[in-house]
């Protein structure tokens, strides 16, 4: 499944050289020979023909250069000569042929222009290519082979230009314990880049296809240890193609064939519950189709996925579609991710990095090297828009296959599989995995990440509970999970935003928290989270000490003016007072110690009244609150430096009754 990503690049020229020979005969079959032969140089031409066409070519090419001693001046002649030497890959004799036939007769068929295009193009003349390409366009009356000369001419442009412009790459291989005897591809690195996932396929002497089973390894030091299957998802059948949520609990993969599946191929899905994954589950119909289904890829929560799949109403052969879950948990029906990023060849092997904003995949319907290529598109959050996918460049791409790279959350590490031997280039039986360092523009939005540990405050016992992670600009929620009993999430956050965390558990009171990763020092230095959640009990009574800060409500400066970006904190609020008719609480501003004593009194109680009547807006009973001022009398951090005043300029929350 995964394995057929990777064809033997023999076998795809061959058969790209068989094909262009024919459709150059094809298109001389329908033309007068021209001058007119004598009875000898008839039967001499039709033996050669003859020859050729049943696949005799070194023998073809006796008897045209016997005919063309005769007949120096036979354009056709040249023309035949040109092809054959094309089909036996001796491509500078193949454009003597063609060249000596354009200077014959330069208007004798435009087809000849189609040939010593693709004669050039396989001697890596890439720009003299396009030139012919471009008589070929401007003589031809054949639609459909003027629409393919354009698209083969864009391609020779970009190969000349990828060439003198080569990016970075120093691939490096994974190690023995990642790369074996066997075929390791399809690889994955985790969040916290701690487990690399990948495809292993054993294939013993003797098998057709092999067993493709979903590994997993551990990183100790600098070095990956202990290799092994993932229990419980693999099976007797094959598992390949597939993506694992960030905080590593929900995996799904594509399977082939089997009994319960919808079409060719299916998506399945299994979960981490209790120490163990979960039997796989087929993801049922609305997500699959009658036809291929494969090569997903999940947000960081495992809420979005991205897929490749031949349905109906795909752009070209494979496209890339999307689904999300509702808020009912289930898969709503995926839509084709439009023609921005599908092209009308195939688009697979998507890649959607922990930023939730850079999508990485391969296709041959791009402008490209030649065979797939990977490209990588951006994601527009304010406009909802997906860009002009880019070509990774060379010598990443290169004139045959590429596919499956994915990339580490700080975006400077790239993992891909290949059958190269980068030492010295040459072709391996097997494919193996490769990191490199990933060149600037190519990279994601910086990436660092939040672990979470939810707890009970009294007991310590874990809890599962709901997480959500919103971006405060935008006001969209890029992570949303629910624990499992362990309590424990792994979240990706894009460097360079503002971020409102949210967790709440059955029975306890919901905790709030806030994030500014608007400077780069931030990049890949994960936030650890130990959650304290306090239970609800009935009728308590609470001292006046106790509060909880609201993390995620702004003010204007100077002002008591409440920003937009408070919308979060105040709803969190006021569902808590919904939920819960009997509570009531207490508002409290404070400042830092700039400006005036007074002045810092009455700035802390009008914000605190701000909030009180934002609550009160919403239709929260005002006898349930009451607000205080306090100005800088009470700072939890010093007001010596701006980090110690920001903690000090704060709104707390305390609880008076539950």
């Amino acid at each position: 499944m995964a394995k057929l990503l990777y064809i033997h690049k023999t076998i795809k020229y061959l058969f790209v050289f068989l094909l262009s020979c024919l459709t150059y005969q094809q298109g001389l079959a329908q033309i007068n020979d021209s001058p007119q032969l004598s009875p000898k140089e008839t039967k001499i031409y039709q033996e050669a023909k003859a020859l050729a066409q049943s696949g005799k070519t070194a023998k073809s090419i006796v008897l045209f250069n016997k005919l063309l001693k005769i007949k120096p001046d036979f354009t056709e002649g040249y023309l035949r000569l040109g092809s054959q030497y094309f089909v036996l890959q001796n491509y500078t004799q193949a454009k003597t042929a063609f060249i000596k036939a354009i200077e014959l007769n330069p208007s004798f068929n435009p087809e000849m222009y189609y040939s010593i295009a693709q004669t050039e193009k396989a001697l890596k003349n890439y720009a003299q290519a396009a030139v012919y390409l471009d008589q070929f366009i401007n003589t031809s009356d054949n639609a459909q082979k003027i629409e393919k000369a354009k698209k083969m001419k864009v391609n020779c442009l970009f190969i000349d230009h990828a060439i003198k412009h080569p990016v970075p790459f120093h691939p490096v291989g994974a190690g023995p314990i990642i790369n074996t005897a066997h075929s390791e591809y399809s690889p994955l690195i985790s969040v916290d880049g701690q487990h690399l996932v990948f495809t292993r396929n054993i294939q013993n002497p003797g098998d057709f296809i092999g067993q493709e089973d979903i590994y997993i390894a551990q990183k100790d030091s600098t070095t990956w240890i202990n290799a092994r299957p993932m229990s419980g998802v693999n099976t007797v059948g094959n598992e390949g193609a597939f993506a694992i949520s960030g905080d590593g609990y929900y995996i799904v993969f594509a399977a082939c064939d089997r009994r319960e599946s919808y079409g060719s191929c299916d998506l399945y899905y299994s979960m981490f519950m209790d120490n163990e994954w979960t039997k796989p589950v087929n993801m049922g119909k609305v997500v699959n189709s009658v036809t291929w289904d494969s090569h997903p890829t999940l947000s960081a929560d495992g809420r979005t996925m991205i897929f490749s799949s031949r349905r109906k109403g795909s752009v070209g052969g494979a496209d890339l579609w999307m689904t999300q879950k509702d808020e009912k948990n289930s898969w709503m029906t995926p839509w084709n991710l439009g023609s921005v990023l599908n092209s009308t060849g195939d688009d697979e092997s998507p890649f959607l990095h922990p930023d939730g904003q850079t999508l990485y995949f391969r296709s041959d319907g791009h402008p490209g090297m030649g065979g797939f290529d990977i490209f990588y598109s951006r994601f527009d959050t304010y406009n909802n828009t997906w860009s002009t996918p880019i070509n990774i460049g060379f010598p990443i791409n290169t004139e045959g296959d590429e596919g499956s790279l994915s990339v580490s959350s700080d975006g400077k590490t790239a993992w891909f599989a290949s059958n190269t031997n980068y030492n010295d280039n040459t072709l391996l039986k097997n494919i193996n995995i490769y990191s490199f360092e990933l060149y600037e523009n190519a990279r994601p939005v910086p990436t660092t990440y939040v672990k979470g540990y939810i707890q009970d405050i009294n007991t310590q016992k874990p809890l599962a509970g709901d997480v959500e992670l919103m971006d405060l600009i935008t006001n969209k929620t890029l992570f949303k999970t629910t624990t499992a009993n362990d309590g424990f999430f792994i979240a990706p956050l894009p460097s360079g935003q503002q971020y409102a965390c949210k967790v709440n558990a059955s029975g306890y009171i919901f905790f709030s928290q806030h994030f500014d990763l608007q400077k780069e020092d931030f990049t890949f230095q994960p936030y650890i989270l130990n959650i304290d959640l306090i239970p609800v009990v009935k009728d308590t009574i609470f001292s006046d000490n106790y509060s909880m800060v609201l993390h995620n409500i702004f003010f204007e400066t100077g002002s008591s003016v409440l920003q937009p970006t408070s919308d979060f904190e105040i709803n969190n609020v006021v569902k808590m007072m919904l939920d819960h008719p009997s509570f009531v609480i207490k508002i409290v501003g404070h400042t830092d110690n700039i400006g005036s004593e007074k002045g810092n009194l009455i700035l802390s109680e009008a914000r605190a009244k701000a909030v009180t009547d934002a609550l009160i807006n919403k239709n929260i009973n005002a006898n349930r609150i009451l607000y205080e001022g306090k100005g800088a009398t009470e700072p939890i951090a010093e007001n010596t430096s701006e980090a110690g005043r920001q903690q000090n300029r704060r709104t707390e929350l305390k609880f008076v009754k539950l």
